[in-house]
């Protein structure tokens, strides 16, 4: 049964690449078979011969067989003349080994002589062999292992083609086909006799079963794992470990139901695993609620289970020769090439005719099958055949045949027999050491998590505390740092609130000062302008009155500024000057000088700063001499300073002193007052009495000839005051 269903399914369908062509059974494809033949026409190239060589994989499905060998010839015919048109070289050697393992019906119009089969495979396995194709190599090599032209029905033939398709499979790792593969190789062991490697490849066939994927089908890795789990039962119950058999049926039936995978043979296996151990009763009692075939058409599992009560248990023969015979007449139709031979069948009718002492009827069946099973070499079923042939001889009166048939059978039986006891040392001795390994293993892997946890959480506590330390470490680092920035941000702030509130202040003193200084140049002026109208020189007071509002223009121009270029300064200083010459009649010149390192455009003083002391020098030394007095302004830079020297030839300060009324010294002392404290604040020196210096002047005799003056002003660039 489960050879059958690799030939024809396996064979036609394997090495599709692409997802959208892969093949799966009727239960689970979603792609139905209806609908591929419906769009396949819509493809082009390539896709078409895939999709063509996929229909006529998925007859295997259809369960009428003549409909079944015409959809398979029909599409494969097609997807060989597709392919060969594209020179596609995998597609045609698709096609080809589905043609090669398709049965043929002259009724049905096709070409079916073995040479041209033969034909089709050798071209498809040279194409596999030039592109190195291994899924293609693996179905080639397991077509190999079903012709008896390649195997000469010798099973070491047969074992040698199954692993290189094993080989071929696994290497393109497809380990769907090479479960199969494998589940066909254990068969082929229990055929000989071999449970040992039966039973091993039987295991084997079950973990990659498990292992594969769905690249063909969901449905057919579920048979994958079915058949293996029920091979197992199969080999337990050839060992007499009915329990294990039991056990295997049960996992075989628990998994069907969790996958939902259809497969309905639990009732049959559980039912031979009854007539092995004699309790027939119950066998039939399972047999009568199943259907007649499972599935209907293909395997005959009812008939083939009642025939065997009828024969072993109830003695019924005319009914186990009815079951019997209708499975014969199934595998017969329907498997005819496969190694599901009717040799079995036609022993086991053999031996009802031998129960009902028909025994030349019996002999014919019995002989028949005995051949058959020569053939195929399989010593199991051999030995049974042998039995029943001595025993026919014998009720015949041909006690030496029955002798020479009792000699083979007691040879087999004993290999078999001493196979079937070291299969069950064999299994109880896997069981023990996996047991073992496995006992071994847990303990280790126990040890092992307790190692691990044991390990993990120390490293988690040294993680922890490292972690807390680094927390601590960076928290004691994070509050310093901010406490430090704190306190440096309020000395920073401190300091520049109090440099502002400092700079304000002087600003609001400095100004103070020019709003003192403005009224007393003014009073003095408009006391000039006084004079000239009481003397009524009109002209002269005219003029003056013009140079006296330009001089007030720039003077409130400049009044609200804290600092002008020392060029609008000498310019103020000049009209002042030029007034007060016009005033007194021209009794005194004035000189301004400067050094060239002396940027008048750029340097910024304070207005009206030289004012006063030159005022000094006009009202107080120059005006009472005697003759014409010489004022001088020279400007030098040194540093970060300006010294303005103001030098007149008057007749100095002792004189002045005598001369000068009360008024006059309240006057003097209020400008040089307002004077000294601006230039306090502009020049930052604090605790200094005087912020210039004022010296007579001394000729060689000792006689005072005039005063100088020396400022010294903090010069400051237009540029930072623009910053």
């Amino acid at each position: 049964m489960k050879k059958y269903f690799l030939i024809v399914g396996l064979v036609c369908s394997c090495c599709f690449q692409s997802t959208s062509q892969v093949v799966s059974s009727a239960v689970t494809d979603s792609l139905s078979l209806e609908h591929a033949m419906k769009t396949v026409n819509s493809l082009k190239d390539s896709a078409k011969v895939d999709m063509l060589n996929s229909i006529a994989a998925r007859t295997p499905f259809i369960l009428s067989h003549e409909t079944r060998i015409a959809i398979q010839y029909k599409y494969a015919t097609k997807a060989l003349q597709e392919a060969s048109r594209l020179n596609y070289k995998a597609g045609i050697a698709r096609a080809l080994l589905t043609l090669s393992a398709t049965s043929f019906f002259p009724s049905m119009n096709m070409p079916g002589d073995t040479a041209l089969k033969n034909g089709y495979f050798l071209k498809a396995f040279k194409i596999a062999q030039e592109i190195n194709n291994h899924e293609l190599l693996g179905c080639c090599y397991y077509t190999i292992s079903g012709m008896p032209s390649y195997t000469k029905n010798n099973t070491d033939n047969i074992i040698t083609y199954y692993n290189k398709a094993i080989d071929n499979f696994l290497k393109a790792k497809d380990t769907l086909f090479a479960a199969e593969t494998t589940a066909e190789l254990g068969y082929t062991y229990s055929t000989r006799g071999d449970y040992e490697h039966a039973f091993d490849y039987a295991r084997k066939s079950l973990y990659l079963a498990k292992k594969s994927g769905t690249d063909f089908s969901l449905g057919w890795k579920q048979y994958n794992v079915q058949a293996a789990l029920s091979e197992l039962a199969g080999l337990y119950t050839t060992a007499g470990d009915h329990e294990t058999a039991m056990n295997y049926i049960l996992e075989n039936e628990r998994y069907g139901k969790e996958n939902k995978s259809g497969w309905e043979n639990f009732d049959r296996d559980i039912a031979n695993l009854y007539c092995s151990m004699g309790r027939y009763d119950s066998a039939l009692a399972i047999a009568n609620r199943m259907d007649t075939f499972v599935p209907v058409g293909i395997f005959p599992g009812r008939s083939a289970l009642l025939g065997e009560i009828y024969l072993n248990g109830t003695k019924e023969y005319n009914k186990a020769i009815k079951e019997f015979t209708r499975v014969r007449d199934t595998v017969v139709k329907h498997m005819p090439d496969t190694i599901y031979s009717t040799a079995q069948w036609l022993i086991k009718i053999g031996r009802a005719y031998d129960g009902k002492k028909e025994y030349n009827t019996a002999l014919e069946y019995a002989g028949k099958g005995i051949v058959l099973l020569e053939e195929k070499n399989n010593r199991p079923e051999m030995m049974r055949g042998y039995q029943v042939l001595s025993t026919i001889y014998h009720h015949l009166g041909n006690n030496d045949r029955a002798y020479e048939y009792l000699l083979k059978y007691n040879t087999i039986k004993d290999s078999i027999q001493n196979k079937q006891f070291l299969l069950r040392i064999y299994n109880a001795k896997k069981d023990a050491e996996d047991e073992k390994k496995e006992a071994k293993v847990t303990l280790l892997d126990k040890d092992n998590k307790i190692k691990k946890q044991q390990l993990s959480q120390q490293a988690m506590l040294r993680n922890f505390l490292l972690v807390m330390l680094l927390v601590l470490l960076a928290g004691a680092i994070f509050i310093f740092r901010n406490l430090h920035l704190k306190r440096k941000n309020e000395q920073l702030q401190n300091g520049k609130q109090q440099a502002e509130l400092k700079e304000h202040a002087a600003r609001l003193e400095m100004q103070a000062l020019r709003a003192q200084m403005n009224p007393h140049f003014i009073f003095n002026c408009l006391s000039s302008i006084n004079s000239f109208i009481l003397d009524n020189d009109t002209d002269t007071a005219s003029d003056y009155l013009t140079r006296f509002s330009r001089l007030i223009r720039m003077v409130l121009t400049n009044s609200e500024k804290s600092l002008i270029t020392l060029e609008e300064e000498l310019k103020m200083l000049r009209l002042y000057m030029d007034m007060e010459r016009l005033r007194f009649e021209n009794a005194f010149d004035y000189t301004i000088t400067y050094t060239n390192d002396v940027d008048v455009e750029t340097l910024m003083v304070p207005p009206l700063l030289l004012q006063p002391f030159c005022e000094n020098a006009i009202w107080h030394g120059l005006m009472h001499k005697e003759g014409k007095g010489h004022l001088t302004i020279t400007i030098i830079k040194k540093e970060e300073y300006i010294h303005c020297i103001i030098t007149d030839d008057g007749i100095g300060r002792s004189k002045a002193e005598e001369l000068n009324s009360k008024s006059a010294n309240k006057e003097k002392s209020m400008g040089l007052k307002i004077t000294n404290e601006r230039l306090s604040l502009f020049n930052n020196e604090e605790g200094v009495a005087t912020a210039y210096e004022i010296e007579d002047i001394l000729d060689s005799t000792g006689t005072v000839t005039g005063t100088k003056v020396n400022l010294k002003i903090r010069h400051k660039n237009l540029m930072e005051k623009i910053a």
